[in-house]
């Protein structure tokens, strides 16, 4: 295991709490990170040092978004979720709640890098807690409280926010598998009728027939779009709990939207909101920049019982789908504008070499780096109690690299700790620490479960154990704050003149 590996003593000086920026020991004045003069635009970026566009996505993710930048959507009152027609609560015409427009900023939703110390170790880039569970996504139209115990009480999501660790990696891993996949349906193609299978990096993505020249994709396994002609047809995405999400960018133009009502509209107002050039595409380019270079999760030492457990994971099947490590032909990592979805490599305009800090992969004997993520990239079936509700059980596979600081867990956050996860996923609605047996309710990880909960107590918690080494980074994006403390000095300094 090379996962970043630290001493626990190491592990816990990274646990600090996002404190001084180097220097002065004060923190960097917001209001000097997203002003006129600082926005950008895509042409800026050639000329622009990486951690400048570092810090410009920072500004991004952290800058608290006002009516006047455009957050926010017209009057419209019907309750959809859609923008321009989104709903209000008491009359509350800036945060929905419901169907988004629910935070000021990214940070709100992604700051806190351990909920196992005290207090809350709290950083740029971790996960929400439950605090700032998102509700809704997809459009809703009704809320009912007063029945308990149904899965149709609201026509929406519940969203628990995830950290942004490691997403370079996971995103030039899925670039990489999606080149395979392009690879084989070409091949496919040229090789005439007949079923051809499917798999990246070791990954079984089912198979595809072709008969008289017309592809039936009716065979893959795991891909969120299967439509044959359309630009991401067999194109992994990584991102989002549902898979459907191709780049870090993609998500950012989904959760801007979303969120804050924010979008790059090319000078239209397109949500009624009186506001056009919201977002700029050099923002947004910045923003997937900051995203995809963040640090990456880490392990602290395996020993003993620990030892043990990752052999038991291994054995149990859970490494079925959450694969440890795999491994990428290349440490550069393209970001791309425009992006399209089947050519992965096309149109990059910020090149970022993955073994370089902060995300710091190990690079691997054939010149890539070593993402050592425990998932596939795949999305699976998880069973009708994991169900949302529009009968919706496909997700992918959570990657497990941080999974000790990150509770709770699930899409939802339904599940407290992490053997509450381990179970619910296997079949059971509202498990708990005690459960000892389960229902198969049709998920794929029915088989993987039942052996865990088959095992007795000492191997049990030899697994959780192991799984307790996976830990997050500190989160603190050091070289940026002082970037940023420079900028806010020398913007100070422009004023007092």
């Amino acid at each position: 295991m090379k996962l970043r590996t630290m001493t626990i003593a190491c592990a816990f000086a990274l646990a600090a709490p996002l404190a001084a920026i180097a220097g002065d020991d004060e923190p960097v004045d917001i209001r000097n990170l997203f002003t006129g003069d600082d926005r950008v635009q895509q042409s800026d970026l050639a000329n622009m040092s990486r951690d400048e566009i570092r810090l410009a996505g920072m500004r991004m993710f952290t800058n608290p978004f006002r009516v006047a930048d455009g957050f926010g959507d017209g009057d419209d009152a019907n309750p959809t979720g859609i923008q321009t027609e989104r709903g209000s609560l008491q009359n509350n015409t800036t945060f929905q709640r419901i169907g988004g427009l629910d935070g000021q900023t990214c940070l709100e939703c992604h700051s806190i890098i351990s909920r196992r110390t005290v207090p809350m170790t709290f950083g740029i880039g971790g996960v929400g807690g439950v605090n700032n569970t998102v509700l809704g996504a997809g459009g809703n139209t009704f809320v009912d409280l007063t029945t308990p115990n149904k899965k149709e009480n609201i026509d929406g999501r519940v969203i628990n926010p995830p950290f942004i660790f490691g997403a370079g990696g996971i995103e030039h891993l899925a670039n990489e598998m999606t080149e395979e996949l392009q690879q084989q349906l070409h091949a496919a193609q040229a090789a005439g009728d007949g079923t051809y299978p499917l798999s990246a990096k070791g990954v079984d993505f089912g198979s595809l027939t072709i008969a008289g020249g017309v592809i039936d994709a009716s065979g893959v396994e795991g891909i969120a779009n299967v439509t044959p002609g359309d630009e991401d047809f067999l194109v992994v995405q990584p991102f989002g709990r549902k898979g459907n999400e191709k780049s870090t960018r993609t998500f950012d133009v989904g959760a801007l939207s979303f969120h804050f009502g924010m979008a790059v509209d090319h000078g239209n107002d397109h949500d009624g909101d009186g506001v056009v050039n919201e977002v700029f595409d050099g923002e947004l380019s910045a923003l997937s920049v900051f995203v995809g270079t963040a640090q990456t999760p880490f392990q602290t030492k395996v020993k003993g019982k620990a030892k043990r457990g990752e052999r038991l994971l291994n054995s149990m099947g859970c490494t079925e789908c959450h694969i440890p490590k795999m491994d990428t032909d290349s440490k550069l990592l393209g970001f791309r504008f425009p992006e399209i979805g089947n050519e992965p490599f096309a149109n990059v305009h910020t090149t970022v070499d993955l073994t370089e800090a902060p995300m710091s992969f190990e690079e691997n004997d054939n010149g890539g780096v070593t993402i050592e993520l425990f998932a596939d990239l795949k999305r699976h079936y998880m069973g009708e109690s994991l169900e949302e509700f529009n009968g919706d059980g496909m997700f992918t596979t959570m990657r497990l690299w941080g999974v000790a600081d990150t509770a709770p867990y699930l899409h939802d956050g339904r599940a407290l700790t992490i053997r509450d996860a381990i179970v619910m996923h296997g079949g059971v609605p509202n498990a708990r620490t005690n459960a000892t047996a389960i229902t198969d309710d049709g998920s794929e990880a029915f088989g993987a479960v039942s052996n865990f909960l088959a095992a007795g107590e000492a191997d049990q918690k030899a697994v959780l154990a192991f799984l307790d080494t996976l830990r997050s980074p500190d989160g603190t994006f050091d070289a940026l704050l002082e970037l940023a403390s420079k900028v806010s000095d020398d913007d100070d300094d422009d004023d007092d003149e």
